[in-house]
């Protein structure tokens, strides 16, 4: 009997005894405790024999529990209705992971982390529809996260600053705690992420909140509040308010990553003591509310940039604040999770699912980045939140669903066994019923820009949405016949399979296919060097007009993917992108075959 699930178990011990699932049904005691345990079992057949399922109340950690699974009975140990739920979803997993023929078997399992959130973007590009967040929130409950934290920079409905959001179709309080309500049922608790300072990159377009943003000393707007502004805390108080009175107390993230403007144009140290007061003041308004404030830790530890301050100073912050630690690079060591232990300050840590401005998860940058992070900081931290980012605005929100498993596994059992071979295979598994054969096929849709050299992970992606009148600029350009041939048998392969269940993440892997395909043909067919004659131009003009043909059944696709599962949102902007695109293609066919093309170059 095969053992291994997302997450991995603490304790598993099995017997040779045969025992099969369908023979079970789920008695009173289960169904009493927890209403939607038959919805569970969907993908695992209908249990409708004799033998039962009962739920039996035992004294252990809130979130433990035990199974014990005999060829007459199957009893779920638990002291709360959240540990029966995860022990019925084990009981599933276990199920799925051995195609319906068991053993009997013996569990003890519980979390290592209080804390397991999924961080989901959602300010970027795509809002998911109500029936869509309701499928996030079963997932996340599957695979036994807690706590779901949307980011909304620009998406939540502010009744008091009614230019907040104006264009990125923000979602109402309504809609907000309809998700709650549908999460409380599956225990998940909502919590959101609201950014209170940077990363106010669209706001600072609409012009009513244009004299909250911070200004350079050429007027330049920059996309951070302006923290000596009285008018940005009148504004945050009457945010803080909304929120709590939509979410409910608990803490509330409230953002604080990469304020680049301001050190920028204050310096250091003025820089520092405006961000420290800034989170101060918000601490206070949150603690008249009854919540605690979380925010990121990038200030004081920066993965990157030159923006931030000493370590130090996270010091000077409230005791209770909560600090979220971002890295998303796979690295050997990790420093700056030592350095923020060192200052005493309360922290939960913070890998990603690799999805920002590429067509598909990176799932080996993934695993190695939540791996690594969580073994530097061997469990002196209170819980760990998954990163799901959309940077670039056009990436599918079911491509997140690799990263989100990785992120599940570790954040459950920080000192997971599992190697990147074993939880490859164990997620298509649990996902589509795929074997390991079937899952290999799948390797070139994920890491397409491995199977040449790459600059970074987001070098490919970017080549998609270059104007044809630029040369190239993928460095491996060279080797892209080699990409080219190798999307067009990972094409075929695709084909060749029929998942068993998440037909929705299934198909937006077609989408990621069909991205790396259109890129790597762009690449090849496109001049990597300006055309120096007519007769050269009149090919790249043929081949411009052929992409724009494929670029119109991509965009095709990515609409019909989009609005299957997510509200307008964004799609426009999206949209746009494919059309300019389109345009410029068409363009440049026209302009490489005429003489004012070659003139204009000498």
């Amino acid at each position: 009997m095969k053992t291994a699930i997302i997450p991995e178990l603490k304790q598993i011990t099995t017997y040779p005894t045969p025992l099969c699932l369908i023979n079970y049904t789920l008695s009173d005691s289960v169904l009493d405790n927890f209403p939607h345990a038959n919805e569970i079992f969907v993908e695992n057949g209908r249990l409708d024999g004799t033998k039962p399922i009962r739920y039996v109340v035992q004294s252990m950690p809130m979130e433990a529990y035990r199974i014990c699974a005999r060829s007459d009975r199957i009893d779920i140990m638990a002291s709360s209705k959240k540990g029966l739920m995860y022990g019925l979803f084990t009981l599933s997993e276990l199920d799925l992971a051995n195609d319906g023929e068991l053993n009997e078997f013996d569990v003890y399992d519980e979390p290592t982390l209080l804390l397991r959130a999924l961080s989901d973007d959602i300010s970027r590009g795509q809002i998911s529809s109500f029936a869509h967040f309701c499928a996030i929130i079963r997932r996340l409950a599957r695979y036994k996260y807690n706590t779901y934290m949307p980011y909304m920079e620009d998406v939540f409905k502010f009744e008091s600053v009614r230019a907040w959001g104006r264009y990125s179709d923000p979602m109402s309080a309504d809609e907000w705690k309809a998700i709650i309500a549908y999460a409380r049922e599956w225990m998940i608790d909502v919590r959101p992420i609201v950014n209170l300072l940077g990363h106010f990159d669209k706001l600072v377009y609409v012009k009513e909140l244009q004299p909250l943003a911070l200004r350079r000393k050429d007027g330049m707007l920059i996309s951070c509040m302006d923290p000596t502004n009285p008018q940005v805390r009148d504004v945050i108080c009457k945010m803080l308010k909304e929120i709590v009175d939509c979410f409910g107390v608990g803490v509330i993230h409230c953002g604080g990553d990469e304020p680049v403007g301001l050190t920028e144009v204050f310096g250091e140290e003025e820089g520092g003591r405006l961000f420290i007061e800034h989170y101060r003041f918000i601490h206070e308004e949150l603690a008249k509310l009854g919540c605690t404030m979380m925010m990121y830790a990038d200030f004081f530890a920066p993965p990157w940039g030159n923006y931030a301050v000493p370590v130090t100073r996270a010091r000077e912050l409230p005791d209770d604040t909560e600090f979220v630690f971002w890295d998303y690079a796979a690295r050997e060591a990790y420093p700056f999770v030592d350095a923020l232990h060192n200052q005493n300050i309360r922290m939960v840590l913070s890998p990603g699912t690799w999805t920002w401005k590429r067509f598909s998860c990176d799932i080996r940058q993934c695993f190695d980045n939540t791996k690594g992070l969580l073994k530097a900081d061997g469990g002196r931290s209170d819980g760990m939140i998954m990163s799901s980012w959309a940077d670039g605005g056009d990436t599918l929100r079911e491509l997140t669903v690799p990263g989100v498993l990785i992120g599940a596994n570790f954040c459950w059992n920080p000192t997971s066994n599992y190697d990147y071979e074993t939880i490859y295979n164990v997620m298509h598994k649990s996902l589509y019923g795929f074997d390991e054969l079937q899952s290999a096929l799948l390797e070139p849709v994920y890491h397409h820009d491995r199977i040449v050299r790459r600059a970074d992970e987001h070098e490919f992606k970017q080549e998609i949405w270059r104007s044809p009148f630029d040369p190239v600029g993928f460095k491996d350009k060279e080797n892209i016949d080699i990409l080219c041939a190798a999307m067009r048998k990972a094409e075929a392969d695709f084909y060749s399979l029929t998942p068993a269940r998440n037909k929705d993440t299934f198909d937006a892997l077609l989408f990621s296919l069909a991205g790396a395909k259109f890129t790597a043909d762009k690449i090849s067919l496109l001049p990597w060097k300006r055309p120096q004659s007519i007769e050269e131009g009149s090919i790249y003009a043929k081949r411009a007009l052929l992409l724009c043909g494929e670029l119109r059944a991509l965009k095709e696709l990515h609409r019909t993917l989009w609005h299957k599962t997510n509200r307008a949102s964004e799609w426009e902007l999206c949209a746009c992108r494919y059309d300019d695109l389109c345009d410029e293609l068409q363009m440049f066919a026209r302009n490489v075959t005429l003489r004012r093309f070659y003139e204009k170059n000498h």
